[in-house]
């Protein structure tokens, strides 16, 4: 959930989050984004630091627009309210790609997959769908744009700081599959449409944060960008 007014793009030409964190279709004859993809266990450590096993291939779940907050260029800030009394929520950093015209990668940027952890873990305890725990306004922060080349970054290593200490790091060539692969996975079961966004996977080291600190992301030399994580009412 966004404080204030300021409105945030997605994508300049036809896309714009607003202040409440609402995702609002521009007039515009550019294609609409139609939905957020989400690529689980791509990291191998990441999947063995939560205990679980790792299957043959990655998990796919989405995320609705509700739960979108993006931020418009390098060096921005956005703000978040993480939900109060559910529990622990964890942050998971995360290369981003936009789907292009024929299936291509039209761009990247980095950003949060915010997760109700315990939610999460109590749901695969019973052996239920867990994709609610990763619902809520704010769980899906995506970076600024920054019209890049992805395969020619693969190895750059992003990172996230909370309050100043790093806690993550890692770097797309980790991935056990990579974005180009990732649409024709995706494919196989639902249509994937050009302006769709696909988050790719998140590295080990993950961590819990909490109303009132401020995490720093990082893509070294090519973006950065802070999310203040707010309490109600501030």
């Amino acid at each position: 959930m966004l404080s204030g007014r300021t409105s945030l793009r997605l994508q300049a030409d036809f896309i714009r989050i607003a202040s409440v964190g609402s995702f609002s279709r521009a007039q515009s004859s550019t294609p609409v984004v139609d939905k957020i993809v989400c690529i689980g266990k791509n990291y191998l450590e990441h999947a063995r630091e939560l205990g679980d096993a790792v299957p043959d291939k990655p998990v796919i779940f989405n995320k609705p627009w509700s739960c979108a907050v993006a931020c418009a260029a390098s060096g921005d800030t956005v703000n978040v309210t993480l939900p109060e009394n559910r529990g622990v929520v964890h942050f998971e950093t995360e290369i981003v790609v936009k789907v292009g015209p024929n299936n291509t990668i039209a761009d990247a940027t980095l950003g949060l997959d915010m997760t109700l952890r315990e939610l999460q873990s109590q749901l695969k305890k019973n052996s239920h769908p867990w994709e609610i725990g990763k619902i809520f306004p704010g769980a899906a922060v995506i970076g600024p744009w920054c019209g890049l080349d992805l395969q020619q970054y693969m190895d750059r290593e992003f990172s996230l700081q909370l309050d100043g200490q790093l806690r993550q790091k890692g770097t797309g060539s980790q991935m056990r599959m990579k974005p180009n692969d990732m649409i024709a996975y995706i494919s196989e079961y639902f249509e994937v449409v050009e302006g769709d966004l696909i988050f790719t996977g998140t590295p080990a080291g993950v961590g819990p944060v909490r109303n009132g600190q401020t995490a720093h992301i990082s893509w070294r030399d090519l973006l950065s960008f802070d999310v203040q994580f707010l309490p109600p009412h501030a």
